[in-house]
């Protein structure tokens, strides 16, 4: 996922949106500090997974951020993780159980303000 979160970082760059990405590496032990310092520096927190969003990473890095970071954030945080289904065998349906870039760019406009009301994509 590291490389999908970079290709869209390039996406959104082009777009006027800076985006920190951060290669945690481990889970045990969570790097909380570098964590927090990203948000603390960007005011904002979109995490990606691909495993299931229930009991994830992703809801472990969100609660973490509200413990110890909450007041810094200016919008509500994004999850994306896998979807909440059996992994798929064909290849075009484990596309659609698995988040892509373009799923990584929509939820970082969110979370700058910078997407489309509903109202306007339809």
């Amino acid at each position: 996922m590291v490389g999908y979160a970079l290709q869209a970082a390039e996406i959104l760059s082009k777009e006027g949106i800076s985006a920190e990405v951060i290669n945690l590496r481990s889970i045990r032990p969570l790097d909380r500090a570098a964590i927090n310092a990203s948000v603390r520096k960007t005011n904002r927190l979109v995490t990606l997974e691909e495993g299931f969003p229930q009991h994830g990473v992703g809801a472990e890095i969100c609660m973490s951020v509200v413990e110890e970071s909450f007041e810094y954030l200016d919008a509500p945080i994004e999850r994306i993780a896998g979807a909440d289904v059996p992994m798929p065998y064909a290849a075009n349906l484990e596309r659609l159980a698995v988040p892509q870039i373009e799923d990584i760019v929509r939820a970082a406009r969110r979370a700058c303000y910078r997407a489309l009301p509903m109202t306007a994509t339809a």
